[in-house]
């Protein structure tokens, strides 16, 4: 399957913009090796998605949830990485 844009979702925002959070409904229950594919997020620099900020990933259908980290952007692209605890 692919990236579907009207799946993403801001859904908090700090003053000032300095971080993020979105949300992604993936209805077609992409795999963990997709979601985390070069550039899967293909408009989320363009939607606002920045370096460290989190998305939380949903897929209804499962259901299964995994939270995201944005490890980087490259034009109007994103891609993302599991989430790495603080310790």
């Amino acid at each position: 399957m692919a990236y579907t844009p009207d799946a993403l979702s801001i859904v908090y925002a700090t003053v000032g913009g300095t971080f993020r959070k979105f949300v992604y409904v993936d209805a077609a229950a992409e795999s963990n090796a997709t979601l985390v594919g070069a550039s899967f997020f293909a408009d989320g620099a363009a939607k606002g998605m920045r370096k460290g900020d989190i998305v939380d990933v949903i897929q209804p259908a499962s259901p299964k949830a995994k939270q995201y980290q944005v490890a980087s952007t490259s034009g109007a692209a994103a891609t993302v990485a599991a989430v790495t605890a603080i310790t």
